[in-house]
């Protein structure tokens, strides 16, 4: 199990780029991925082949939505010792935080 940050920056299209995300995050759960959207972008979860699939199946969701330039930014972690899970690192940092 990996995980995938997704960040697509629409260009040439005005200084709003929400509705972008938003057909993004709809064909995301379209395509019954499971994601968190922050402010910065989207984290994917799932096997490398199946993100790396799924990112092609939505690459072309801003280009369809009249974007003429798209810079995207994809950040994989990939750890084979043990599966992670959107959350999972968060928790950690909470945990020390806390004490445990």
């Amino acid at each position: 199990m990996a995980l995938l940050q997704l960040t697509m920056i629409p260009m040439g299209v005005g200084v709003g780029v929400g509705n972008h995300v938003h057909s993004i995050q709809k064909k995301l759960e379209e395509e019954g991925a499971s994601f968190r959207l922050n402010d910065m972008g989207t984290v994917i979860e799932g096997e490398v082949q199946e993100l790396l699939t799924l990112i092609g199946k939505i690459y072309e969701t801003p280009f369809d939505n009249g974007a003429v330039r798209v810079v995207t930014q994809i950040v994989i972690d990939d750890r084979r010792d043990k599966d992670v899970y959107i959350g999972d690192k968060v928790s950690s940092v909470l945990k020390r935080e806390n004490g445990d």
